[in-house]
């Protein structure tokens, strides 16, 4: 991508973007219905753990919300935007079909501390991955998605140094994507939400007197079968071979 300056007397080009999408569902009015009907089986307490509290499903092991036979609308909408993704990205969605690894609710109650704020992560087994907002209140927090190493201003190191408390301090003038390793999005109810599944992000605290509810999931690219023999890609799984792992040797029969 390219740009020219404010006053035309040069050319940038923004190398290696990372590419969010973000739709507004909000037509989609029997989705929310459609999900909340499933929470009964899905439901979990929110526990206290290792980094903090548990708020996703994936933690409790409930993560085949797309098998249901309810939500089938919801995950046909998600292919389409899934294929209007892919476009905007320069590929070719008639190469691939979606598959659904997991999916699962995450439900954030209102916060008491700053540890309830989910921690830095990615889905590194995904291609896509994607969060739909049920409800979302008032100050109830939003994604934030982070740099890692991959931050575009680290030729520079230390220069680009930005002072919270005091901006003459600070030799940024303006915070904007290309000198901050991290960006937040604030969602509101209905928002879908896609990103690569390496992308580390985190979510924020509730700061708000109800619960936040979304679904995330995880999503894989395989290629169509007319498209099966090419070099790239990953083959749909009936093509794969299944075998449970051992540490005994191939000829050990003890």
């Amino acid at each position: 991508m390219q740009f020219p300056t404010d006053d035309n007397s040069a050319t940038l080009h923004a190398l290696f973007p990372t590419l969010v999408y973000q739709a507004g569902l909000t037509e989609c009015r029997s989705y929310p219905f459609a999900f909340q009907g499933e929470a009964e089986e899905f439901q979990f307490p929110v526990e206290s753990g290792t980094g903090g509290k548990h708020f996703a499903g994936e933690y409790h092991g409930k993560i085949l919300l797309h098998q249901q036979e309810s939500l089938q609308p919801f995950f046909r909408t998600l292919a389409e935007h899934v294929g209007k993704y892919l476009r905007v990205l320069g590929m070719k969605p008639e190469f691939f079909d979606m598959q659904c690894l997991k999916s699962w609710f995450v439900l954030c109650e209102p916060s008491d501390g700053e540890d309830d704020a989910m921690m830095s992560h990615n889905h590194s087994c995904s291609d896509i991955s994607w969060v739909y907002y049920i409800d979302v209140p008032k100050d109830g927090g939003g994604i934030r998605f982070h740099a890692g190493q991959n931050l575009n201003t680290a030729p520079f190191g230390s220069a680009f140094h930005y002072d919270w408390h005091d901006d003459q301090k600070s030799a940024v003038n303006k915070l904007n994507c290309w000198n901050r390793d991290a960006w937040s999005i604030q969602p509101t109810a209905g928002d879908l939400l896609m990103f690569p599944g390496h992308q580390l992000h985190s979510i924020d605290a509730n700061r708000s007197e109800t619960k936040r509810v979304s679904v995330a999931g995880d999503i894989a690219l395989t290629l169509r079968e007319e498209h099966v023999n090419l070099e790239f890609g990953r083959t749909a799984q009936k093509h794969w071979l299944q075998m449970p792992l051992t540490d005994r040797g191939v000829d050990d029969d003890s």
